[in-house]
């Protein structure tokens, strides 16, 4: 054309200024929707972090127990029902598993003879007639090749081993076939027999049950592990105690996971805060220093493993304000605050254990004061956040209209998600008629330009022709 300048130059410059207005629109728009969208499952995943601790604080955190014993003469492992107490133990003996043995030559010595090559060899466990492998020795020796080492693996590897485990001892001048039963205690007795008779053997260890004393009340078992031996308390066995000696065995409340669960609960709602303050205030970056948020929990494994479970991202510049204006999360955040001024049922107040609100609304814990509390009192710490319309109920109760399946929260996340939908349709469709007019553009474009080439050739035979 005679700007220089082709049919499809030309269209796509008066499509782009045609579409520039409603394209910047429709992306801050987009833009605007989808902060607003992550910005309410951000807060969603921090009530949630809180929902999860304010659970541990009204569950098991109060409940758990924890046990020490004076020696290494066992260990002790207890559950939430375990009854708080001092226990003095005295393990007399340890159980163990009866071993038998038998001495050849060498690993490599035939059972030749003909006790051995006829009839059976049978092993039976304690006195159930059916806990027994028997080896058809007519069929598995009748030549008189099998040798040690053989019987061994046959022993290991029948399908009705009802638990005995061969093995071969090497002394250096001779080979012990050791029969040892996979239980220990008296019930788990090994009986051998060679072609329907005793099979006379060594008896290196006997079998015997473990006996001990817990408050001078003797027990038995056939396990050194006397599982619930008290409601709530196990007991592994590991060694017997000198004459005149004992352990002494101190079961307490957890009073560690007691605070470590309260502490917790006031990072997540800290860190509520802070994402609420930065989400609904438009204060600038500096912000984003000022209000982040340090926990002061102690780390665990179960605490790790909930932190990613609820793993939050931190505000971005670009979201603060983001939810600016929404009157809910400022009423949400206002109630919440109020709980923290309020008396539990029985009497207490959170500044009684060292947890109090300071002006900027988030909460300081004197952890010193808290482990007192514990120490000094630990039903009435509990009951401030177990008893009914304790602060975890109330907490709950403010809470659980936003967290809960198609709550408040849900409610705005679907509607900025059709919203979003909504936009990108919109979208579509802005794109469809931009592309329609580009067409009309060039359509008119290369007819124009058709007809200028036209009169411009006419014009040239004229000037010719003259």
């Amino acid at each position: 054309m005679i700007s220089g300048m082709s049919s499809a130059q030309f269209s796509e410059q008066l499509v782009a200024a045609d579409r520039m207005g409603k394209d910047q629109l429709y992306s801050n728009k987009l833009s605007s929707s989808n902060l607003k969208l992550d910005a309410y499952k951000m807060l969603e995943t921090s009530l949630d972090k809180i929902s999860s601790k304010l659970g541990k604080i009204d569950g098991e955190s109060f409940e758990k127990k924890t046990a020490s014993i004076s020696d290494d003469n066992a260990s002790i492992t207890v559950d939430p029902s375990a009854p708080k107490g001092n226990y003095d133990l005295y393990v007399e003996q340890l159980a163990q598993a009866q071993q038998l043995s038998a001495t050849f030559d060498s690993e490599d010595a035939l059972l030749s003879g003909s006790e051995w090559t006829s009839g059976t060899f049978s092993i039976q466990v304690g006195s159930d007639v059916t806990d027994i492998v028997t080896l058809d020795l007519a069929d598995l020796n009748a030549d008189g090749t099998m040798t040690v080492a053989d019987l061994r693996d046959k022993i290991n590897s029948h399908s009705d081993n009802p638990g005995v485990t061969a093995s071969l001892m090497r002394t250096g001048d001779d080979v012990k076939l050791l029969l040892t039963s996979n239980d220990s205690g008296v019930d788990n007795t090994l009986d051998v027999k060679l072609g329907g008779s005793a099979y006379v053997m060594d008896e290196p260890r006997v079998a015997q049950d473990a006996k001990i004393k817990l408050n001078g009340v003797s027990i038995t078992s056939s396990s050194n592990y006397l599982e619930d031996v008290i409601d709530g308390i196990s007991i592994e066995l590991n060694q017997a105690h000198e004459v005149g000696k004992s352990s002494t065995i101190k079961v307490e409340s957890d009073f560690e996971s007691s605070k470590d669960s309260v502490t917790d609960f006031v990072d997540s709602f800290n860190e509520f805060m802070d994402k609420l303050n930065q989400l609904t205030r438009s204060m600038g970056t500096t912000v984003l220093d000022e209000t982040s948020s340090t926990s002061s929990s102690s780390s665990s494994d179960d605490n790790d493993d909930e932190e990613d479970e609820f793993k939050t991202t931190a505000v971005s510049e670009d979201q603060i304000g983001a939810l600016k204006g929404d009157s809910s999360l400022r009423m949400l955040q206002s109630n919440m605050r109020n709980v923290m001024f309020q008396t539990a049922p029985n009497g207490m107040r959170l500044a009684d254990i060292g947890i109090e609100i300071n002006r900027s609304g988030k909460l300081d814990i004197d952890k010193d004061k808290l482990s007192e509390a514990l120490k000094n009192d630990p039903d009435a710490v509990k009951a401030m956040f177990s008893d009914t319309d304790s602060y975890v109920d109330q907490l709950e109760a403010i809470t659980k209209p936003f967290t809960q399946t198609a709550g408040l929260l849900d409610m705005k996340e679907d509607n900025l998600t059709t919203q979003i939908k909504r936009i990108e349709d919109d979208m579509s469709q802005h794109d469809y008629r931009m592309k329609q007019k580009y067409n009309i553009y060039l359509a008119q474009f290369t007819a124009m330009e058709a007809t200028i080439n036209s009169l411009s050739a006419a014009s040239s035979l004229f000037y010719q022709g003259s």
